[in-house]
């Protein structure tokens, strides 16, 4: 069997502004130095059809000219499709992702991708403590809506009581 494939598929890139405001909405942020990354766990009928964290890139125009902008773009990407496997798995994931960048000086690709995957397991492990948040919520409140199950007390007067006869 071979080893699965590095590759960064259109599938696996996040686009549009309705997609990022989505991501930037979900408030779940980490800043490592001068890039900030925002992740939402995907939707679950969209997971399904494709299980693979998402990554979309946003550089102002301060970080630099169109090459150093590129330049950042490319080993972001390459950052990205190089630990793709070692992205989290469990639920809440995958994530769409969301990196933003601003100008610093430029870091090797080991340290894009150590910064990368740090943030990744950051993000996770929020989602992780929102969900179990969420679920330790919903049972509270089927704890409070059931009936209680204390018996009631009888009545000395009552037919069903054993003082009664």
């Amino acid at each position: 069997m071979s080893a699965p494939r590095n590759t960064f598929r259109a599938s696996q890139r996040l686009q549009g502004n309705g997609a990022f405001k989505r991501v930037i909405d979900g408030r779940a942020r980490i800043d490592c130095g001068a890039i900030s990354f925002h992740a939402i766990p995907r939707d679950a009928a969209v997971a399904r059809t494709n299980d693979l964290t998402r990554m979309g890139i946003s550089i102002g125009r301060r970080a630099g000219g169109a090459a150093v902008r590129n330049r950042f773009k490319r080993l972001l990407r390459e950052a990205f499709r190089l630990s793709q496997h070692e992205h989290p798995t469990a639920a809440p994931a995958p994530y769409d992702l969301m990196v933003i960048v601003r100008a610093h000086d430029e870091l090797t690709l080991a340290q894009y991708r150590a910064h990368l995957l740090d943030a990744l397991q950051r993000l996770h492990a929020i989602w992780m403590k929102r969900m179990h948040r969420k679920i330790n919520a919903s049972d509270a409140d089927a704890r409070a809506a059931m009936p209680s199950a204390t018996p009631s007390t009888t009545t000395p007067d009552a037919p069903d009581s054993p003082r009664a006869h």
